[in-house]
């Protein structure tokens, strides 16, 4: 059967997340700034031999050279899909390419998102990279998944890291140390309520996988992230900052180049039947591109399609139970006020109406007393330092 001569590979997960290169090629040469490096790998050619290896996920910045004078392999090359890159090469700072990229009016939206947040809470950035604990390094990815389940759930939709969360636990903490990953995290006080995954390559930042407390949404989060991380890639010299395929808002917003990823079909030059397959697979996959990009293909083809899909349209949100915040001239009595604290567990689902209310009137969380009225079910008073408010929930809905 030509479906169990055939083995599809990922470039990507295999040289960014596993630090490591298949065995058939002998350098990865980095197109950015010409360094080469030389496959280290001790892993053997054999279970390659006799099988035709689609490798995908090749970004356009490295170029892959076959071992062709130690080993049977050769290979066709197509380019079946896009990739979403930023190129900091031509800027001086992460505010200028704010400026020439986003435009004067997008770049103040995220300042003033960023302001914003370090107004109302207390914010510190940091980055994991070359250097984390081991419990530092456990609490962190305990709060990465949760965030990842909490927001994926209010969007209803699953996030394909899960499938390979154990891989990802089990192999950052020595990436980090040894410099090809990192963790950038945002935090208010010792509270994580952002956490980035990013791998690295010489003078190229891979942004791998990210995650955000929904209940800060309001405050633009992913937008300051991003932000903040191109001033560190200033900072030490990086020329990229890859945000691989699929195609969403945010990418078409911050990219400013936009290219094929490749694929390569690998096969052993000494079976000919593998050869005819391989140059079979390439064609096919050209053809099938073209035909999408003109819209003009007739059916949903699944071959090779996998990592291939259309964003499909998001789900309506799960925007959690309905409220209402209005304004309160004074304090009730004391006497039917108990106060509260939204960091715990109980009144985690007062957070985010909070935050809101943060964002809207730029109260810092020091600021703010929150107290539940005893003789009614669901409301809540926001005594703020220049404003009272009511909260108050809606419980037929």
């Amino acid at each position: 059967m030509i479906h169990r001569r055939l083995q599809k590979l990922n470039f990507y997960f295999e040289f960014f997340e596993k630090d490591s290169i298949f065995p058939f090629y002998e350098s990865v040469n980095n197109n950015t700034n010409g360094e080469i490096s030389v496959n280290q790998s001790t892993e053997e050619i054999g279970r390659f031999k006799n099988r035709v290896s689609i490798v995908n996920f090749i970004p356009p910045y490295l170029d892959l050279k076959i071992n062709k004078k130690n080993t049977p392999f050769r290979s066709f090359q197509i380019k079946p899909r896009i990739g979403f890159i930023i190129d900091l090469s031509r800027f001086t700072s992460a505010d200028n390419y704010l400026k020439l990229q986003l435009g004067s009016r997008k770049r103040k939206t995220i300042l003033a998102g960023a302001r914003k947040l370090e107004t109302c809470f207390d914010i510190n950035y940091k980055i994991y990279y070359g250097e984390i604990s081991e419990s530092e390094y456990e609490f962190l990815f305990s709060h990465f998944e949760r965030m990842i389940k909490m927001r994926f759930e209010q969007r209803k939709q699953e996030h394909v890291g899960y499938k390979r969360w154990d891989l990802y636990k089990d192999n950052v903490y020595n990436l980090i140390l040894k410099k090809r990953a990192s963790l950038f995290v945002i935090y208010d006080k010792k509270k994580p309520i952002v956490i980035d995954l990013n791998y690295h390559f010489d003078n190229i930042l891979d942004s791998a996988m990210s995650s955000y407390d929904i209940d800060y949404s309001k405050f633009g989060l992913g937008n300051i992230a991003l932000l903040k991380q191109l001033e560190w890639c200033f900072e030490n010299n990086y020329k990229r900052v890859d945000m691989r395929w699929g195609e969403v808002p945010y990418k078409r917003l911050w990219c400013n180049v936009i290219e094929d990823y490749k694929c390569e079909v690998v096969y052993n030059k000494n079976i000919p039947t593998d050869m005819l397959l391989a140059l079979a697979i390439s064609k096919f996959v050209n053809v099938k591109k073209i035909l999408e990009d003109r819209k003009m293909l007739p059916l949903k083809l699944k071959f090779l399609s996998k990592g291939m899909k259309k964003n499909q349209p998001t789900e309506a949100m799960d925007t959690g139970p309905v409220y209402r915040i209005e304004d309160l001239t004074e304090l009730p009595s004391k006497d039917i006020l108990k106060p509260i604290d939204i960091r715990e567990k109980e009144f985690q689902f007062l957070r985010s109406p909070i935050y809101n209310y943060q964002h809207f009137h730029g109260e810092h969380s020091s600021d703010i007393n929150i107290y539940s009225v005893n003789n009614e079910n669901m409301s809540y008073i926001i005594e703020g330092k220049s404003k009272l408010k009511t909260l108050t929930y809606n419980l037929d809905l």
